[in-house]
């Protein structure tokens, strides 16, 4: 990695940089940010929410704290969260204990956050933990993107490794990540840091449990000690 870029831990002054990684992350492999049809109506976009989800600890994929941030002369191009799933936690994007807290922070109508609330349950399920999201490692990678600018420097290769040896340093066994079928860029920098698939969920398994049109998700797994 040349001298110039290094990596960091991630401060609450980084919030609005890791809401444009979060939607980055979200995009591929087709495209389009999921909070966007959940949104619909409420005048905010998918950045100002995730904004305000990571100002109120409102996310189950990783705190401000948990992610790693990697810059060039003091400018971040890339940033990716490792943390340990919470048993006590549902294993969805949103922790809804919070939702009020992100509603006050955007300025939301009860009526809005309602309408926000039934869209998001409509989702995910009202059993918020899906069998497919059930964290497969007691070390999780999750939210990892590079600004569209900075790619193609191995800065996504970058962060993996530099998040698998965090959780060695923390005496975790195995390492999880999971990809959306046919985001072939993710699925080639996840194997080429030693990731192995193991578990994969067809889009047929999403139409039949969910009703929805989706292509499906492939779960990894890495030994780490």
């Amino acid at each position: 990695m040349p001298a110039t870029l290094t990596t960091r831990q991630a401060t609450i002054a980084d919030i609005p940089f890791l809401a444009r990684i979060e939607y980055e992350a979200t995009l591929p492999p087709m495209n389009q940010c999921f909070w966007e049809d959940l949104l619909e109506g409420t005048g905010t976009s998918a950045i100002a929410f995730i904004e305000a989800e990571l100002q109120a600890e409102g996310s189950n994929w990783g705190h401000v704290s948990d992610f790693l941030v990697i810059e060039e002369d003091g400018q971040p191009m890339a940033a990716a969260a490792g943390y340990v799933p919470s048993e006590q936690e549902d294993y969805c994007p949103l922790k809804l204990s919070r939702l009020d807290a992100i509603a006050q922070i955007l300025h939301w109508s009860s009526a809005t956050t309602q309408m926000f609330r039934d869209r998001y349950l409509a989702l995910w399920g009202g059993d918020l933990k899906p069998f497919f999201l059930t964290p497969q490692a007691n070390w999780i990678i999750e939210t990892v993107a590079v600004l569209p600018e900075e790619r193609g420097r191995g800065l996504g290769k970058a962060l993996i490794r530099a998040l698998l040896d965090e959780g060695r340093s923390r005496g975790h066994e195995f390492a999880g990540i999971m990809v959306i079928n046919g985001n072939d860029v993710a699925r080639h920098t996840y194997e080429s840091a030693g990731f192995k698939p193991y578990q994969t969920f067809h889009s047929g398994y999403f139409s039949e449990q969910f009703g929805m049109d989706f292509p499906g998700v492939t779960k990894f797994g890495l030994r780490l000690n």
